[in-house]
């Protein structure tokens, strides 16, 4: 790889793909192209060849996904064709230029049964579409393309993101009341530690998959409580209210929580705590 490292991001339009653009520059890698569903949808191999073999990037993030995790369960065909089709096409593209690509995955590849953290050694036991398609994209990537680094990560937010914590930020501000879930535990993780982590591993030949969540875990309603006090708000803002009540059509793993062990073995697992990452996105947008 040259001294000037060059990137296409594509799944640009979302919360990763947004962070992805704004801060790989100041990462160091240049930025050849950014595309969204509407310039590049990665389920076409035409268009994915199409985008990336004119670019010919030296790395390839690949944040393009389907995301809705109830929805998928209707949607079978269309969550495959995005998370499982769609990846592969952006593998095989990226063998054709010897173009590195980082592919991002989920904790939902996990049902959260198991006591202790996740590690990447740790077998997939996938619930639902959306979850089953996530595993099947990070098994054809690993076929079709030998340099690739795989991202697991999970409850992601960011600036201007269509997510909970986001929403829970935004809705606390206004002095407006939520429903948090009080049972299910998480990790999140907000996406610019996710961003520097993936530029960094980049840089390496350290090819494989990696786990890269915030650490620690905490659920939905004490990550609200958490926010709610960092700005000054009662506590009883926040309706905790037990997974059931929720009426989520799709099954979530209860403690898909993960460790990060293989960046953690490679000196790269600079992603912090979740309170650490919740005041520093508060930071941000303040």
């Amino acid at each position: 790889m040259s001294t000037k490292i060059t990137a296409v991001v594509l799944g640009a339009q979302g919360t990763l793909g947004r962070a992805l653009v704004e801060n790989l520059p100041r990462l160091g890698i240049d930025l050849l192209a950014a595309h969204t569903r509407a310039t590049c949808d990665i389920a076409h191999e035409d268009a994915v060849e199409g985008a990336l073999l004119s670019a010919r990037p030296d790395l390839v993030f690949n944040a393009a996904a389907y995301t809705n995790v109830d929805k998928a369960e209707d949607e079978e065909d269309a969550s495959y064709l995005a998370n499982a089709l769609g990846p592969e096409n952006v593998a095989r593209a990226c063998a054709r230029i010897d173009a590195k690509l980082v592919h991002y995955s989920t904790d939902f590849v996990f049902d959260g049964e198991q006591e202790r953290p996740y590690d990447e050694f740790d077998p997939v036991s996938p619930q639902g579409a959306y979850a089953r398609s996530k595993v099947a994209g990070e098994r054809l990537v690993e076929t079709a393309w030998a340099k690739h680094f795989i991202l697991r990560v999970g409850c992601l937010y960011g600036q201007g993101g269509r997510n909970f914590p986001s929403t829970i930020l935004d809705r606390l501000g206004r002095g407006e009341s939520i429903k948090a879930d009080a049972e299910r535990k998480a990790s999140p993780t907000w996406v610019v530690p996710v961003v520097e982590v993936s530029a960094a591993l980049a840089r390496t030949d350290g090819f494989g998959l990696y786990h890269s969540t915030a650490n620690g875990e905490t659920t939905w309603a004490d990550y609200a409580h958490f926010l709610a006090g960092q700005l000054g708000i009662s506590a009883e803002k926040v309706a905790a209210l037990p997974y059931g009540a929720l009426s989520l059509k799709a099954a979530r793993p209860r403690r898909a929580i993960l460790n990060n062990r293989m960046l953690r073995l490679r000196g790269l697992d600079t992603l912090g705590t979740w309170e650490e990452q919740a005041l520093r996105f508060m930071q941000s947008v303040a």
